[in-house]
């Protein structure tokens, strides 16, 4: 249960006010403009095909890892005894009942986890070097909203 709050949080803190909406405002501004713009701004792409029309498809990735958890907390551990004593006195023994708490600290450490992140997204440019349409795929395809 503790895990999945932990993710949980880290992904609305990683998320925040990013959304896919956002993402495809940003593409669809794309839309229309020239090929060279596109690239001047979103870099060289890492892979291009050449479609059988004459139009051209620029494929933009990114892939980033976190990683969570490999923490340590330590828990009280509280153990109840109960039990008869003998004691031992000149004269005599004696014995009595007890009964007591001990606690031992025990440390934990939660696993750690790896989350993979990854977006790719294809623009499709005419033979004029127009951007004409996107298409997007991943867990990570989100943006912050436009200026």
């Amino acid at each position: 249960m503790r895990m999945n709050k932990a993710i949980s949080i880290v992904t609305i803190f990683l998320s925040a006010c990013a959304t896919t909406a956002n993402y495809e405002k940003t593409l669809n501004s794309w839309v229309g403009s020239n090929v060279d713009n596109l690239v001047s701004r979103w870099g060289p792409p890492q892979r291009s095909f050449m479609l059988s029309n004459g139009r051209q498809v620029l494929e933009y990735s990114r892939q980033r890892n976190i990683q969570i958890g490999g923490y340590t907390t330590i828990t009280p551990k509280m153990a109840y005894h109960t039990g008869t004593i003998e004691i031992y006195r000149p004269g005599g023994t004696v014995e009595g009942n007890y009964t007591g708490t001990t606690t031992t600290y025990v440390q934990q450490t939660t696993p750690v986890q790896n989350i993979a992140f990854q977006c790719v997204t294809r623009f499709t440019v005419n033979s004029q070097g127009t951007v004409t349409s996107w298409v997007w795929e991943g867990n990570d395809c989100k943006a912050r909203k436009p200026a």
